[in-house]
């Protein structure tokens, strides 16, 4: 073997207390040189585990795989078999190719010993100091579950830093407290409020990139981060561990329990209006209908609303003048006593799955419908029946789900005067109000063609059965 080739695999994790990589270099260059070994080529993965806990892949030992593969090594030196793998898979995996392309194995950690992975005993060895490196793996990891499950429970902070605090550090790197740090709480304090707000994930993201603030991680902000964050228990003083709470912690909350449970309710629950987006410029644009077909109503440009529906384009209306009706309606309607019931967070979660499930349902039903009369199996007449019949239910039943979905981005206002603040209110956050207490729709124009309230006659409150007109005919 003198002459010999030997490559070295160099490895240490953060969890073990084995050589360092430079110490393990140093030692295998002076084995080459007194064994008369040529020292070939280093491959390193300094800080990775080889457990099957590890969650960081390992390129140089990727690398190594490959260099095996292509015929070029002919020894692979290293420090000791846990170097290589600590779980048997792997480690069998490797001893499989080193048999397979003629390559030896050596140890070189205490005393030295080269092994042929094509010898029966020698793979036997190996196999063996396999075994005993994944149980000691296995050890470590039961001993390092334990200490971090001790240590949730006495509610002391876990390892990565919670962003929005600060840690005080004593002799010999011992932690002395984790306290709130002013800036980042702010920055926090600030992202619940806005969300809060009914102001947009991503906007707030925008804002907090523009401004050069570093993420929690180092890099940029993102709404999906934003709401992970939000959404941590740690910012209401609650230790978590493995997902769940289990003991109050010893640092201070930066949020309050209320607005963490508003927060929780409003950025998880499934079929919710989760936030609004604050670039939106005009308050009706997609909450308002077409009286012709139903659909919602667009902008054009920035003068009116129109319904784009194919084969429709049935209303359209100046932006302004419907604007001023609709607002001048929704803050009379604030200016109730009942108005306080619009602020109040859906209890019912049954109710609203069911009325959910019973759209989708109607909707399943009538396309059904539509696409046997697109294969020409049902009569045109025949679906236009079905039409008249199953829309007025679909319609029934999305109201059913706007009155039991409020946003609960509206609860951060139930201590404002909506009313008399309405004109400096995002138009986002004004459409939101429209969404969760009204049913506006446009008729077509009437005689003369000119604007009239009284095309917005057909609209309804949310949870009324009178139209506008009725009421206003009435009054």
């Amino acid at each position: 073997m003198l002459g010999m080739i030997s490559d070295s695999y160099l490895r240490k994790s953060t969890a073990d207390a084995g050589k360092s990589v430079t110490r393990q270099e140093r030692d295998w260059r002076a084995a080459c040189t007194a064994n008369g070994f040529q020292a070939g080529r280093c491959f390193v993965d300094p800080d990775l585990s080889a457990s099957r806990y590890a969650r960081k892949p390992r390129p140089d030992y990727a690398a190594l795989v490959a260099h095996i593969r292509s015929g070029g090594c002919q020894m692979l030196a290293m420090w000791e078999a846990s170097r290589g793998a600590r779980n048997m898979a792997e480690w069998v995996a490797l001893l499989d190719l080193c048999r397979k392309h003629a390559v030896m194995v050596r140890i070189f950690g205490g005393v030295p010993q080269t092994y042929d992975p094509r010898n029966p005993r020698d793979r036997e060895t190996l196999l063996h100091d396999g075994i005993a490196s994944e149980r000691e793996s296995e050890t470590i990891s039961a001993r390092a579950a334990a200490g971090a499950r001790d240590l949730a429970h006495s509610g002391k902070p876990p390892g990565p830093l919670l962003f929005g605090y600060t840690r005080t550090y004593g002799e010999r790197g011992k932690l002395v407290s984790q306290d709130v740090h002013p800036e980042r709480a702010a920055i926090v304090r600030r992202c619940a409020r806005d969300t809060l707000a009914g102001v947009s994930l991503n906007s707030q993201a925008t804002r907090l990139n523009d401004a050069g603030v570093a993420s929690p991680l180092g890099g940029r902000w993102t709404g999906h981060g934003i709401a992970r964050m939000l959404q941590n228990p740690g910012y209401v003083a609650k230790r978590v561990h493995n997902g769940e709470v289990i003991a109050e912690a010893v640092w201070p909350p930066i949020l309050t329990v209320e607005q963490h449970r508003a927060l929780c309710t409003l950025l998880t629950q499934p079929g919710r209006r989760h936030h609004v987006d604050s670039t939106l410029r005009h308050m009706l644009s997609g909450a308002a209908r077409c009286g012709v077909c139903g659909s919602v109503l667009r902008t054009e440009s920035i003068h009116r609303y129109v319904c784009k529906a194919r084969g429709c384009h049935g209303v359209s209306a100046a932006i302004g003048p419907m604007n001023a009706v609709v607002g001048a309606a929704v803050r009379g309607r604030l200016a109730r006593p009942d108005a306080v019931d619009i602020f109040a967070p859906p209890t019912d979660d049954a109710a609203l799955r069911a009325a959910q499930q019973e759209v989708r349902d109607l909707r399943e039903h009538l396309a059904a419908f539509v696409t046997q009369a697109a294969a020409r199996k049902l009569t045109a007449a025949t679906l236009a029946e079905v039409e008249q019949r199953v829309r007025p239910q679909i319609e029934t039943a999305e109201r059913r789900v706007r009155r039991l979905s409020v946003p609960p981005a509206l609860a951060a206002y139930a201590d404002v005067d909506v009313a008399a603040r309405w004109a400096r209110l995002d138009p986002a956050v004004q459409r939101e109000f429209v969404l969760a207490l009204a049913e506006i729709v446009l008729s077509p124009v009437g005689k003369g063609g000119r604007w009239s309230h009284w095309r917005l006659a057909e609209s309804r409150w949310v949870g009324d059965d009178q139209t506008w007109g009725e009421h206003w005919r009435a009054s």
